[in-house]
This record gives C-alpha cells, structure tokens and sequence, in this order.
C-alpha cells in the first residue's frame, strides 16, 4: 500500500488507510505499507502489525518526488499488486514499477482529488499537473471509487467501467456503537432537549448554512432544539455570524474539535445532519460520517448528491432531501425529531445496515477479492 496520508495524524483519508492495512496485511504473504513522515510516527509505527516505510513527502508531491524511493523499496521486495490510496501515490509507483515484479497498480478515488486544479493560475504548471493525473486514469489496472458518485466521475473522465469496482468505505462498529452518555449531554446543556449534531470541517461544501437557515422554522415546531457543530475549518466565522444573523445563535453551540472519541457525540445527539451540496472544490466523497451516526442507532438526514446517497438508504435508515433548500430540511428534521418511533426505527435500521454491509472488514474483503 503507498498512501499520501496516515496516521498518527488524523482525519478520514488517514483512518480510510489504516484501517484497510490492518485487514490487507492478515491476508497478504508480503505487506508493506508506505506513507509520508509525520511528527510522532516512530513510536507509533512500532505498535502496528506490519511493516511501514516514511517518506517525506506529503500529498500530491509524492506523485514525482516518491518514484526513486519506490524504486528502491520495489527493488527489495516480493510485490507482485499496489494498492494506492491517491492518483499521486498511484502515479509514484506507476513510474517506479519497472524495478521490481509489480504487475498490477490499482488506486482508491475518493472525489475531491479528481476535480482540483490547484495550479490553475499557472496554465502551463496546470496542464502538466493534468498529464500527470490523466497518466493514472489510463494507465492503473483498476479503481476502487468509495461511492457511485466518484465512480460516475472516473466514467467521465474516459475510464473504462470494467475497471471500476465501488467500494464505500467502513465503520469501525465496536466503536461506534450505542453508548449511555448522560453527563456528556448534561455538560453540553442538552438534557432535556432534541438536539441536531453535525461532525465534519467547517468548509461551505457541508450544508451547514443550509441548516441554519432550517433552524428558525424547525425551532417553531421543536421549540427545545439545540444544534450542535462539531469540527472546525476556515467557514466557521461565517457561519456564526449566519447564526446570530438568523437569530439562532442561542440555539447553536460550535464545539470546535471536539476531545475524545466522536463516537460519544454521535451518542449525545436525537439526529445526524449534513446537507452537503457540490461546490467548486468537489462534492462530499462518501458520507461515512453517516454511517458512524447509524453504526451508534441514530436517523440521519442529508442532501441528495455526493455520497449521502450511498451511505443513506432513503425512508430507511435516514432522509434524504435536495441539496440547499432550507424548507425541505426543516420539514425532514420536524418529521424526525417530532416522531420519537420513527427516530428509533431509522436508528435500528442504521446500525444493522452497518453490520451487514458497512464495516471495514467488508471493505477490505470486497477490495482484496476484486485484485484478485
């Protein structure tokens, strides 16, 4: 595995990785997995059961700055498959291949990563980063999109569809699972109240806007509403002056990053909502933020489009509503919130879904049937 993020920094693409390595190397004869220098990793690459090698590059610099360490590494090793978590970290061993006995490269898509044009003030800089990526669309063995909407993408940038398997992307269910968290919610002022959560970075593509703009109508239903954000990002200014603007404020708490396991949070809430909407940077990936909320018994509401599609099952598990319309939010959260049988009944559904077809073991088992 060559990927552009790991931990012991945290965050999605990180966890998306650590996670598959752990089931991929119980599987393999050889594994090895290779992931950029982090602050701390010494000591916590001590703790995994595998081997991992650290390079210094980060992100889509490892697309170029990575293929002579990976030709190094090729060269040493028994790897006859790459799994690459990122067209750059895709492209690295695509070029480096040739010094070792690789047969076959293939590469996760998540979403975003399809759409930037991060050097599109330099055209010609630009163009060059194109060719680069074009480079992995045509040449890796396979992707592996983590929802329908990413696999429609790599179809409309001329990818074959026989190369493409979607494969969403798992829950950890042992931790995410329903938890008694009284004093959390007594600590949040929440106690006696129905409380919305949303857990993303506060970036204007997570809907959270939306929400707000939701809140006065909902409030008029469910006067004891509280919504709680978690996560914090470079929109969090405006979305408080939203808040106070719309006269919500006082119903609205920004948790920032939040201490401990998120998955207590996810407990401490009646409902989970993140209407995300496609912005110039990408649309959401795959909402597994969704499906942690299911994986603790909690209904889920959010925007048709991206990957709540995928990880929302409609009427079932949660709602689904169009993407930046306040109205038709407001009226799902009242349907849900005002109806404590069917809030249980969505959150049910949510956990079982997880457990039989949400979980990183079935990520794993599905990507490592597929390469074969």
């Amino acid at each position: 595995m060559v990927t552009t993020e790991f931990p012991p920094v945290v965050g999605g693409l990180q966890t998306y990785a650590l996670e598959l390595a752990r089931r991929f190397a119980e599987s393999c004869e050889h594994f090895t997995v290779v992931a950029p220098f982090a602050r701390g990793c010494h000591a916590y690459d001590k703790e995994l059961p595998f081997q991992i090698r650290r390079l210094p590059q980060l992100g889509d610099d490892l697309a170029v700055s990575g293929v002579l360490p990976l030709m190094l590494i090729l060269r040493r090793g028994r790897f006859d498959v790459a799994f690459a978590t990122h067209w750059a970290a895709a492209h690295a061993v695509l070029r480096a291949g040739g010094a070792g006995h690789l047969e076959r490269v293939y590469t996760a898509a998540h979403g975003k990563e399809l759409l930037l044009r991060p050097l599109e003030r330099v055209p010609s800089a630009q163009r060059t980063y194109d060719r680069v990526r074009r480079l992995v669309l045509d040449r890796a063995t396979g992707f592996f999109p983590v929802a329908s909407h990413t696999a429609s993408l790599l179809e409309d940038s001329g990818v074959d569809p026989a190369r493409i398997v979607t494969v969403p992307s798992g829950v950890d269910a042992d931790r995410f699972r329903p938890q008694d968290v009284v004093e959390l919610r007594r600590g949040l002022g929440a106690e006696g109240r129905r409380v919305l959560l949303t857990v993303a970075r506060l970036v204007r593509r997570k809907g959270i806007d939306t929400v707000l703009e939701a809140l006065p109508e909902v409030a008029d239903r469910i006067p004891d509403v509280l919504y709680l954000v978690a996560g914090d990002g470079p929109d969090r200014g405006r979305l408080e002056r939203v808040a106070y603007q719309l006269g919500v404020a006082g119903r609205v708490r920004f948790l920032g990053q939040v201490p401990g396991d998120v998955a207590r949070y996810h407990n401490a809430c009646d409902l989970f909502v993140m209407p995300t909407r496609t912005e110039p940077e990408g649309a959401e990936g795959f909402g597994l933020v969704f499906l942690e909320a299911g994986a603790c018994e909690k209904p889920v509401v959010g925007a048709r489009g991206g990957g709540a599609v995928d990880a929302i099952v409609h009427e079932e598990t949660g709602l689904l509503v169009p993407p930046n319309d306040p109205p038709a939010l407001a009226r799902a959260l009242v349907r849900v919130l005002d109806d404590p049988e069917l809030a249980r009944r969505m959150g049910r559904a949510g956990r079982e879904h997880v457990l039989r077809h949400g979980t990183w073991d079935h990520a794993a088992q599905r990507i490592l049937a597929a390469m074969g």
